[in-house]
This record gives structure tokens, sequence and C-alpha cells, in this order.
């Protein structure tokens, strides 16, 4: 069993399972991993060819529905709620994934004049990826929590709330299908000038130099067709990237381990600096 709904740029979610007076998915296409592009180059002389590069191109879905019940008015509501060249995500759940995919509306068909009219909805997905709903929230922080409840303070044994290890090097694992991208969220409790996040295993780091103060909220935004940097200071956004070291590296999480590490101000001012990262799983198929 599974569950299908699409939501429009409305907002406006339309339950396309558990609806049969109104509409009955008949099948679905564009669920399974999509081909690869392989780009080889023929040699010269000789057999075979060498290997020069691979992607996935865009998932196109293709959704068939039997329309029931007020067949001009249902099919009415489907034109209204699946405009063609606009967004929309369709969610997409069954005992093992609970997913989710972002696309635009390519086509919608209705045969006319026949005994029983079914609509045909494509729609194609730039991102191929299907992303869990759930997102993983992960702290990169230094600040290692000591103070638990319950408790119990001895006058001759004080008990630390809490220390900070300078080394600390954190383990993000992605536990997906494919790398992903990812949000950083970074809240600054003090004065900090400089920021550097580090990719421990590839040496690749984000270097941001800039005058932080207190409640400072930065988002480092890694995902593709998204990347930014964006300072909110006192209700107002700042566009950072003119202050990002040249050579950045927007990250992105490789299937399994991934260590990072970061420095306020070469280390002087790490307690000053809170970091988030938020990604979630992909999946090639469902």
């Amino acid at each position: 069993m599974f569950t299908l709904k699409v939501e429009n740029a409305k907002g406006s979610t339309l339950e396309l399972t558990d609806n049969e007076e109104n509409y009955q998915v008949t099948d679905i296409s564009g669920l399974n991993p999509p081909n690869a592009n392989i780009n080889t180059s023929s040699y010269a002389s000789g057999d075979g060819s060498s290997f020069n590069s691979s992607r996935i191109p865009d998932r196109e879905i293709v959704i068939t529905i039997y329309i029931n019940g007020d067949i001009q008015r249902n099919r009415l509501a489907l034109y209204k709620h699946f405009r063609n060249k606009e967004w929309c995500k369709i969610y997409y759940k069954d005992d093992f994934r609970d997913v989710y995919i972002e696309g635009y509306v390519k086509t919608l068909e209705v045969p006319r004049f026949v005994q029983k009219e079914v609509a045909q909805i494509s729609i194609l997905c730039p991102d191929p990826y299907f992303k869990d709903i759930k997102t993983i929230v992960q702290s990169i922080s230094k600040i290692i929590k000591k103070f638990t409840f319950p408790f119990s303070i001895n006058e001759d044994e004080p008990i630390a709330f809490s220390t900070i290890d300078l080394e600390k090097i954190t383990n993000v694992i992605n536990d997906s299908e494919s790398e992903t991208g990812l949000i950083i969220d970074v809240l600054f409790m003090g004065t900090v000038n400089k920021l550097e996040i580090r990719n421990v295993d590839t040496g690749k780091n984000f270097i941001i130099d800039y005058e932080f103060r207190k409640n400072d909220k930065l988002v480092i935004n890694c995902n593709r067709g998204s990347k930014s940097a964006i300072l909110t200071r006192d209700a107002v956004e700042y566009n950072l990237i003119p202050y990002v070291r040249k050579g950045y590296t927007f990250f992105q999480l490789g299937i399994g381990d991934n260590n990072f590490s970061f420095l306020a101000d070469d280390g002087e001012n790490d307690m000053l600096v809170d970091i988030h990262f938020n990604y979630y799983k992909v999946y090639l198929g469902v």
C-alpha cells in the first residue's frame, strides 16, 4: 500500500489516494532509479573507449488517474490544481519510505468523449532525488555537555556545566543513496571576526571574514541551485558571499562518514559559536 498527494504552488494539497470517489491512481511511472548518462570517448585506434563523466538527468514522473464521481467537476479541479509550468511537490509514502520530490507540471492530458476519462499528469523534476520527509539536525559544536539530571553536587567537588574541546572533530554520517547538500545554521554568542568550517577528510574549507556580533544568525545553504550565505541581524538580512574567501567550497555530504571541524578567530572564540548541520537522506528510487 502507498499514499500519494501533491502540493501546488498555492500551498493547496490534493489527496490522490484514499479518494476513490473522485480519483483512482492506476499507475505511476518514474519511481525507479533513473538511467544515468555516461560520457565516453572512443580511442583513435583499438577497441573500447575511455570514461569521461557521468550524471543523472532530470526525473519525469507520470501519474495516471481514473476520474470518478462528477467527471466534469473533478476534471476541472485537476486543471486548477496542476497548472502547466508551475511548481509542485509530490509526497509518496509506503511501508519503507516517506519521501517527497519537487518538480514542475509539464503536461496534463485528459482524452475527452470516452466512456472512462483517464488523466495523465507529467511532472519534470530537475533534482532527480527523492528526499526523506524528516530533516536530520546535527550539532558540530565543540562544547561538551557535562551537566545532566538527576545530579548530586558535593561542596568540595563542583561539577562543570560543560567543557570545550578545541580539537573536536564531528563525524556526520550520510546514510543516503547519493551525496547530498546541507544547510549550515550558525548562531553567534559574542564577537567573532572570522569563521572557518573545514571538511577534515578532503581538506576543503569555507571561510568568512566578517565581524559577527552577539545574536547574529548565519545560514549557509549548500544545496545545488540554492547556494547562499545569509546573515540575519536585527531582523535584517545581508548577503555575505562577498566576504567569503576565494577558493571556498559549498560542502556536499558524501555517502558514509564526513568529518568536520571549525575555527572561530583561529580557535580563540570557538565557544562563542554554535553550529548545526541540517540535511536529509536522498534516494534514487522508491
